[in-house]
């Protein structure tokens, strides 16, 4: 009897540690939805969020009509189906309309899939476009069909791109922006190059009094890491890794836990994306090259439990891993550390 109820236990400890370690979206799908879960139960955390993530998904069209539910749904079932995506990274949205994140939610819902938004406005300071793209974005949080589930399909949210390029005018609209957010608890962060010298010391190789505000002021860090643009120390996608790790692991020491590279890139051919030197690496063999170096490198994203993602699945020509019929530009076959 004694012995009866001992495997009685151990089972039921079994149970709920299963149970216990779900987390959505890397160990469980949508499923009907949180139920009563916390936010801070239903998100994997850094532990489970190492190596290939998802895809960059460009919406860089602003007519909206353009953009229907049935249309993210064909692609997030493709990337998931095909190359085991779990996130979608949106990029350069230019939509500004709340209709177009709500069919968005609902889309990642039914197939499973986590969000990453961003709000997008210029290349530059434009603080009316800024307002309409909060404004959009802010406004699913209370839309009446999808407002309560977005805190469970939004795992963050991206203010800007590339911001080291536009100056310091920014980090005060970021912490408004923080503030609106943050009755719907979602993390927000920027996706950025960490190596730009208006982040980083000359000296010590640590982060310089902005790039620690900034650090500070978010939730987690989305890092663009790009060897590409980066000819003088990574010539072509034979001569990249040693870039690539270093750039890993000051982002493991310095930056705000947990840690994607939300972009990086090569390109197959000359269309817009110019290196200004050692542009006979511009094709597939380099690309190639480079995209199954880092998919064979999971051990090195699982020991800094650091993601990555593709940049990007369709919409920047020379970049995209699929044409506009959705058929992979190579057969590339993408591990799951």
């Amino acid at each position: 009897r004694e012995m009866v109820g001992a495997k009685i236990l151990i089972l039921a400890c079994l149970v709920y540690a299963s149970v216990a370690q779900t987390c959505f979206p890397q160990t469980r799908g949508w499923e009907g939805g949180p139920n009563g879960t916390s936010l801070q139960d239903w998100w994997c955390g850094e532990d489970q969020l190492y190596g290939f993530l998802g895809f960059s998904y460009p919406v860089e069209d602003d007519d909206c009509d353009d953009y229907s539910y049935d249309g993210f749904v064909t692609d997030f079932k493709n990337m998931q189906n095909r190359w085991g995506a779990t996130f979608v990274r949106l990029y350069l949205p230019v939509c500004y309309k709340t209709s177009f994140w709500v069919e968005m939610v609902k889309a990642a819902r039914d197939t499973n899939m986590a969000l990453i938004p961003m709000v997008f406005w210029d290349w530059q300071q434009n603080d009316p476009v800024m307002d309409q793209a909060e404004a959009a974005l802010l406004g699913v949080f209370t839309d009446s069909e999808v407002g309560s589930i977005a805190p469970y399909i939004f795992h963050s949210i991206a203010f800007g791109d590339e911001l080291g390029e536009q100056g310091t005018y920014w980090l005060s609209r970021m912490k408004s922006f923080k503030e609106k957010l943050s009755a719907y608890q979602v993390p927000l962060t920027i996706t950025d190059d960490w190596d730009r010298s208006i982040y980083r010391n000359s000296t010590d190789n640590g982060l310089n009094s902005f790039g620690q505000s900034v650090n500070s002021l978010s939730d987690l860090t989305q890092a663009h890491v790009m060897p590409y643009y980066h000819a003088d120390q990574c010539p072509d996608a034979f001569h990249f890794w040693p870039y690539f790790t270093e750039q890993l692991n000051f982002l493991a020491t310095n930056n705000k836990h947990p840690v994607f590279v939300s972009q990086t890139c090569w390109a197959y051919n000359k269309k817009g994306h110019e290196r200004g030197s050692h542009d006979d690496a511009d094709n597939m063999k380099n690309y190639q090259e480079y995209w199954n170096t880092i998919n064979g490198n999971c051990d090195t994203f699982k020991s800094l439990k650091i993601g990555w993602f593709f940049h990007t699945y369709y919409g920047e020509p020379g970049f995209d891993l699929v044409d506009q019929n959705g058929v992979p530009v190579y057969n590339l076959t993408i591990s799951r550390c």
